[in-house]
């Protein structure tokens, strides 16, 4: 027990720090500025690696929906609408690890054959699949999609299409959908899907690759008709060595003769190459049609088959008069046959001047002898 002097006033005893004390005492002190520093450096660095996976994870979604859209299809042509447009394409930050070739279609437009929609559709999807082929089905940075007019008229005005055909390049770096993803020019839709591949190729840098058409002939479609030829070839050859086959019938020939004639002055070549339509639909009127279209920029399969019937008249009747009117030996009759396929051949001439005039403005004048005026 402590005992106090009398007098003695009571004070606090002070302790001295060992020095082993002092010094954990300095570690476990609160950090200095610089390691303030690394501290928020630290958090920093992290939030910015979190925030990149997670943008990198979402990214590598966006690709995997695509391609399970993708595999989804026959063709390799996605269906977009305005939904699957703003999920792909207008939220995602730029740039996103993919472009997308859209093919603007409408189905109420497709009984409209000047416009070849249906045609240009299924080009689309051949070099779709094409490309997908080429790639062994793992590219991840192209995509083929198309849109429907009814079903994403917001998406249609957000690109701003306002005629078809139309195709639209959609890069990764592209902002404005309007403005700065990139359209295909309308007159390169004649080569159809070689010219959709050459589009491809000089806007993305990609190799689309050689175009697989579909045969002509399945396999099975071949087997059948080599089957039938090599079982009806013994009679084929008993009919050529007997001369009873239909190439051995002048008739036959002559008929041929006759067809390559009209096909030759009809246009029908030009209607197969340019794919002209054999008719158009008034716009004025639904319930009417369009067989002759006047101005010289396009020719329907109507009015080239009617030029060519007028000329195949002349044509026959030329031949009859060189070649079996000289047998007739009835002058009279000559003579009648004469100005019936003289008459006949002026109202034919006729009818093509005139037809050419309505449908060019071009007119042909006759002239005549100077001893006759």
């Amino acid at each position: 027990m402590l005992k106090l002097k009398t007098g003695e006033k009571l004070r606090p005893k002070l302790f001295v720090a060992n020095p082993q004390i002092r010094k954990l005492s300095k570690e476990m002190a609160i950090p200095s500025s610089s390691a303030y520093l690394f501290l928020l450096s630290f958090f920093t660095l992290s939030l910015f690696l979190a925030i990149s996976t997670a943008e990198s994870e979402s990214e590598l979604e966006l690709v995997a929906d695509l391609r399970a859209l993708q595999s989804e299809s026959k063709s390799g042509v996605i269906h977009l609408d305005d939904r699957t447009i703003a999920k792909f394409l207008t939220s995602p930050k730029t740039p996103r690890p993919y472009s997308i070739l859209i093919f603007f279609d409408a189905t109420q437009l497709h009984d409209k054959t000047e416009l070849h929609l249906r045609e240009l559709r299924q080009e689309f999807a051949l070099v779709a699949s094409s490309f997908i082929t080429n790639h062994n089905n793992s590219n991840t940075k192209l995509f083929f999609a198309d849109i429907e007019f009814r079903e994403s008229q917001s998406s249609f005005h957000l690109f701003g299409v306002n005629s078809l055909p139309h195709i639209r390049l959609v890069g990764p770096t592209a902002k404005s959908l309007k403005d700065e993803s990139e359209q295909m020019d309308q007159g390169d839709f004649s080569r159809l899907a070689e010219s959709m591949a050459e589009f491809v190729e000089s806007r993305t840098k990609l190799t689309v690759g050689p175009i697989h058409r579909p045969p002509i002939l399945s396999k099975t479609q071949m087997g059948l008709i080599v089957a039938l030829l090599l079982i009806s070839s013994p009679f084929i050859a008993k009919k050529i060595f007997a001369g009873e086959t239909l190439l051995h019938d002048p008739k036959i020939w002559l008929s041929g003769a006759v067809f390559i004639y009209f096909f030759s002055v009809s246009g029908a070549m030009h209607n197969i190459i340019r794919k002209m339509p054999m008719f158009l639909v008034d716009r004025n009127d639904p319930n009417k049609l369009i067989f002759f279209y006047q101005g010289s920029g396009m020719q329907l399969g109507a009015e080239g088959f009617a030029v060519g019937f007028l000329y195949t008249i002349v044509g026959l009747l030329l031949a009859f008069v060189t070649h079996l009117l000289v047998y007739v030996k009835n002058a009279k009759a000559k003579r009648v046959a004469m100005v019936f396929a003289i008459c006949v051949s002026f109202w034919a001439v006729q009818k093509v001047i005139f037809l050419d005039n309505w449908k060019t403005g071009y007119g042909i004048h006759g002239f005549w002898p100077s001893s006759w005026n």
